[in-house]
């Protein structure tokens, strides 16, 4: 039977690195970043809801979305991430579980879905979504964030500790965690780590 997997993590603690592991062991990979990115491509329904909430001086001059003024807008106003949420959650929303069914027809061991604010979903909803049947949190400690934010990013520091003062604390997505991976040690050693969630299920086939 395929589980569904929920998998983040706080900025800077590697779920990018997992991810593509998982992909070479074969494991369907869900980015619900890249559903974000997807729901407001040029002539989508979610462009067109986007441009009616917040005018066209969110598009670029070649019909794209602008996203750092879009960042900038709802970084500043409390409601104006609210009006985007209301319209982009229920279009990612739709697009995973479409890909879902359509990934579980191979019959996968595990489905992962990447969703980088998972436990800040969960405690505004009070509930983890329906779809998920594990969470897996990729951890490591905030200095470590705060320096592979930096160097992969080239964002000063000051700003990545913005951003994780902002998000869900380390002990809150452990405490959420149906299991954790350890990002603290080498590359070698997180492969490890995701090898063994797996196993269990391998040994199985």
């Amino acid at each position: 039977m395929t589980k569904v997997i929920g998998l983040t993590g706080g900025i800077g603690a590697g779920k990018s690195t997992v991810t593509a592991l998982l992909e070479k062991h074969n494991i369907p990979i869900i980015d619900t970043d890249q559903l974000s990115r997807e729901v407001v491509e040029p002539h989508s329904k979610g462009l067109q809801q986007v441009v009616e909430c917040f005018g066209e001086k969110c598009l670029n001059t070649d019909g794209t979305l602008n996203r750092a003024l879009l960042r900038k807008i709802i970084f500043n106003e409390a409601s104006a991430k609210q009006a985007l949420e209301s319209i982009l959650h229920p279009l990612i929303l739709e697009k995973t579980l479409q890909k879902i069914t359509e990934y579980r027809k191979a019959k996968p061991t595990h489905i992962v879905v990447a969703i980088p604010l998972l436990i800040e979903s969960i405690k505004k909803q009070t509930t983890r979504p329906g779809y998920i049947d594990e969470i897996w949190v990729v951890d490591c400690s905030i200095e470590q964030q705060i320096q592979r934010a930096v160097q992969r990013d080239g964002n000063d520091r000051a700003l990545i500790e913005k951003i994780i003062a902002q998000q869900a604390t380390r002990q809150e997505r452990l405490q959420y965690a149906d299991s954790i991976i350890d990002n603290s040690g080498s590359l070698e050693t997180l492969e490890q780590s995701v090898l063994s969630k797996l196993e269990p299920f391998s040994t199985e086939t």
